[in-house]
Order: C-alpha cells, then sequence, then structure tokens
C-alpha cells in the first residue's frame, strides 16, 4: 500500500541521509524546506509536528516521524525491497544495525556540530568546544578509516544507507574547516558514496528545493 509522504528538511542538513533513503525505495514524497535563518522551525505549524524544532520529519500518513534512527528503520521495514541495510540473520544483528546508526546520531552528529557549528554549543568562546571537537573526530575518523581498509562499505560488500549517514558526517565536518585528507580510505568511501545515483538525485532535489525558496523571499 502506498503511503503518503511529506518530508521536512534542511539544506545541508542530516535530512540528505533521509532523502537518499527515500530515493532507494522509490516511494513518492513531497519535500518542504525549513528555513532556519527565518525560524521556520520555531513556528507553532512545525513545532505541533517536531516540538524539538529540528529536522528531519517526516509525515507518514498524516503521522510524524522524528530522528533518522527512527526514519530509516521504519523506511526499511516498509521497503524491504530497497535493502536500506543488510539482511539481519538474527536479533543480534538487527542491535548491530541500530548501534550504528545510535553512534552517528549520538557521537559523530555532535562532534560535527562542535566543529561546524561551535557557536551553538556556549555561550562563551567557541574556540575550546571546536578544538575539542576536532580531537574526538580524529578518533572517530582513525577507527572508520580502518575498518574501511577491510570492507568496501560500512557493513560489508554492499552499500546501506548508514554508510550515507558517514558521508554527511565528515563532509559536514569540511564546512568548519576541518581536513579529511589524512583518511584515505574514508576519501575513498567519499568517492563511491558520490558516484551514487540515489545520493546525486538526492542532492539536485534539495538543491533545487533550496534555490526555489530563496527565490521566493526576492
Amino acid at each position: 500500500m502506498p503511503h503518503d509522504l511529506k518530508l521536512f528538511a534542511a539544506y545541508t542538513a542530516c535530512t540528505r541521509v533521509t532523502m537518499t533513503a527515500l530515493e532507494v525505495t522509490g516511494a513518492a514524497y513531497d519535500l518542504h524546506m525549513i528555513d532556519f535563518h527565518a525560524g521556520a522551525n520555531r513556528t507553532p505549524e512545525y513545532l505541533a509536528l517536531n516540538p524539538q524544532g529540528k529536522v528531519p520529519c517526516l509525515v507518514i500518513d498524516g503521522q510524524p516521524l522524528t530522528e533518522n534512527l527512527a526514519i530509516l528503520r521504519w523506511l526499511h521495514a516498509a521497503y524491504p525491497e530497497a535493502k536500506l541495510f543488510p539482511a539481519a540473520d538474527s536479533a543480534l544483528d538487527e542491535a548491530r544495525h541500530l548501534a550504528v546508526l545510535g553512534s552517528l546520531g549520538s557521537v559523530w552528529h555532535p562532534s560535527v556540530r562542535a566543529i561546524k557549528v561551535p557557536f551553538l554549543w556556549t555561550k562563551g568562546d567557541p574556540a575550546g568546544v571546536k578544538a575539542r571537537g576536532e580531537e574526538i573526530y580524529r578518533g572517530l575518523l582513525d577507527q572508520l578509516d580502518s575498518e574501511l581498509a577491510e570492507r568496501r562499505w560500512c557493513f560489508g560488500d554492499e552499500w546501506s544507507i548508514a554508510d550515507t549517514y558517514y558521508w554527511w558526517a565528515y563532509i559536514n565536518s569540511e564546512f568548519g574547516g576541518f581536513d579529511l585528507s589524512p583518511w584515505q580510505n574514508v576519501a575513498r568511501h567519499r568517492a563511491d558514496n558520490e558516484a551514487l545515483p540515489q545520493l546525486q538525485r538526492a542532492l539536485a532535489k534539495e538543491r533545487a528545493a533550496h534555490e526555489a525558496m530563496e527565490a521566493a523571499k526576492q
């Protein structure tokens, strides 16, 4: 049964991961860009969907679902043919998939924000926040680079949506001036991700929606 899907997203945000997943499923969805600079994420209408004022928010048949971990797992269950995650042979395998998503959301994501927008984490000098974020991030990249030396993708030989989430995390660190060049396996992983048609479709849709939103302000 088809679902009525509406995705609330923001430019360069982690909704790039959600959009890529939707592109893989082939499901039709309406894309609504949220202008954080204009405070659109704090309007009563949007807060009624997501009280935290964040993205992503996927409205499924009129019901909002937030947080990438939950959205990606719902999409995997609703569209199993898309193979957003590898087949789980046991409850333990499935839990390991969730563990990777949990780490991306609770460790990688905050560390990237500390590098990219450290002023959001403190009312004082953000330099210390950024320095600590970079210190943590180097360790995360060392670990990922080591794992990618053993396999092409996060879980093995086949792409999963977790790979796109890793991609989003490390490229966003560049927006904060972080140098990714020392991690050669990450660089290969990046190139492999950026060659994927589903990611390119998502980026093209995001760019077009963002440009339309900006043009409407004129």
